[in-house]
């Protein structure tokens, strides 16, 4: 069930939460189709140490003003978890506490792309909460989903013998933000995670956006993909353009000339360029690529769309 803060953020007709969300997600969610989950560690990780740095979370406090900070300053909102009045537990894996994510962006953009959780955009904010939490602790810990809910998730946060005297008492309870408080702190929040990932794609990628591509249009393919479960299906070009421009909601508009397909209205474009993301190219190369593999899927034929400027790209159909 969809929360009741998004849901009154949505009729508040905040749309561009859904931009972000979809913009988030096909860049993410598309280099973990691309190049495989095992294989995606090193970029979540790479984001997670960038979103520390664009949220200034203040370094050098302990775990309880850590937690607070969290709560007060992000749309995150964590709860500390006992049971019989015990936080520390001794499991298999070593001593863990136990935290309660009422709030969480990611969770907001799972809902709305329809995504399951527990993949990379999970374990961007998990690696991001373990960075905050092994300075807070001055020990390593790793946090790690333990249930995953529509409106709370459970998470577990191993730690070594050495602290558990430290985190033994640590009781953090949140209070839930109002609706503009928290449409300010999901913007904010989903603002500093695309600068994030975008550095991280120059990072990773160095000067060859090939990779953005192929990201892209590996989630494009999963968009076609749900869009022909709900009966649509392309004879032609002129077809798949229209049902794309459908299903996409004005979030970004195209149209075929001649050999060539324009876009001609991109909100994914307005907000790159608002955030004025460094090394925009990877994110823009991303767009591009979600359109072709939507396009190949509803075709379901190869498409590429080689870029001629101006928003405007060569297809290519095998």
């Amino acid at each position: 069930m969809e929360t009741s803060l998004l849901l009154e953020a949505r009729q508040s007709a905040v749309s561009d939460i859904e931009v972000y969300s979809k913009l988030i997600a096909m860049t993410v969610v598309g280099v973990e189709e691309a190049i495989g989950s095992n294989m995606v560690g090193g970029f979540v990780n790479l984001v997670a140490r960038k979103l520390e740095e664009e949220l200034g979370v203040q370094r050098g406090s302990n775990v309880r003003e850590l937690l607070e900070w969290i709560n007060k300053n992000t749309v995150l909102r964590l709860n500390t978890y006992r049971v019989k009045d015990q936080l520390v537990r001794d499991e298999e894996k070593g001593p863990a506490f136990y935290m309660i994510a009422y709030e969480c962006p990611v969770r907001q953009i799972l809902y709305l792309e329809d995504l399951p959780g527990g993949r990379a955009l999970c374990m961007i904010i998990c690696r991001f909460l373990s960075r905050l939490l092994s300075g807070g602790l001055g020990s390593s810990c790793r946090v790690e989903p333990a249930r995953i809910g529509p409106n709370a998730c459970l998470l577990r946060v191993g730690i070594s013998n050495s602290v558990r005297e430290r985190v033994k008492e640590l009781d953090v309870t949140s209070r839930s933000p109002d609706i503009k408080e928290y449409e300010e702190l999901l913007r904010r929040f989903f603002s500093a995670l695309l600068r994030s990932i975008g550095w991280a794609l120059n990072t990773l990628l160095g000067g060859n956006p090939a990779m953005s591509y192929r990201a892209g249009k590996s989630y494009g393919r999963l968009v076609g993909a749900s869009i022909l479960a709900q009966g649509y299906e392309a004879s032609s070009l002129d077809e798949a353009v229209n049902i794309f421009n459908s299903s996409m909601k004005s979030l970004i508009s195209i149209r075929i000339s001649g050999s060539a397909i324009v876009i001609e209205k991109s909100w994914f474009d307005e907000i790159i360029e608002k955030e004025a993301i460094n090394h925009s190219e990877f994110i823009k190369r991303v767009v591009q690529g979600f359109i072709a593999g939507s396009l190949e899927t509803l075709l379901a034929k190869r498409v590429d769309l080689r870029s001629l400027g101006d928003n405007k790209f060569e297809v290519i159909i095998r």
